[in-house]
């Protein structure tokens, strides 16, 4: 049985390490027309003829090293809102935790092929079975038309996805999967 927020600790995990990769990409796009340019000099001293490294050289490399760099800033974004997420489902499964002394059984990170990973899975003691998805976001959530929004101050915002459809199609497809 898997441990509340390791699936997603560990989809964190791989995109710190994309970055990683990324940032090192980086770091060479940059020095290379450095490198080259040490290399022409070298070669045309060798040669007796006088080589010029071309000017967009410089602009391919750091063009690239430019969106290397963003890329692997975008993916440690995201493998931090990983994180964030990972803590929130850590945090409802310490909450959770008393229940199984009261019966309950309790299961985390289940793998659906057509949802991805549903976070929490309860069956009571009277056979009654729930799904938990756990978000971890900002703001005030509220309510409105069968709808969710959060709220910062006076204004309010709906999420980017439809997260009670998604909370019952993880229902749905945990009734299928378990009976």
């Amino acid at each position: 049985m898997s441990r509340a927020g390791n699936n997603i600790r560990k989809m964190a995990l791989r995109r710190r390490f994309k970055a990683i990769q990324l940032f090192i990409a980086t770091a060479l796009l940059a020095c290379l027309p450095f490198a080259g340019k040490a290399f022409i000099q070298q070669l045309a001293v060798i040669t007796n003829t006088a080589i010029v490294v071309p000017a967009w050289l410089y602009l391919v490399c750091f063009s690239m090293a430019a969106l290397t760099l963003w890329s692997g800033l975008f993916l440690w974004k995201r493998a931090n809102h990983a994180d964030q997420g990972a803590k929130g489902e850590e945090d409802i499964a310490a909450m959770l935790t008393p229940l199984s002394s009261e019966g309950w059984q309790l299961e985390y990170g289940i793998r659906d092929r057509r949802l991805g990973d549903i976070d929490i899975f309860l069956l009571s003691p009277k056979k009654r079975a729930y799904t938990i998805d756990v978000k971890s976001h900002k703001g005030q959530v509220s309510s409105q038309d069968g709808k969710l929004y959060r709220q910062y101050g006076k204004k309010r915002y709906p999420f980017e996805k439809d997260f009670l459809s998604q909370a019952k199609q993880q229902a749905i497809a945990m009734k299928e999967q378990k009976g």
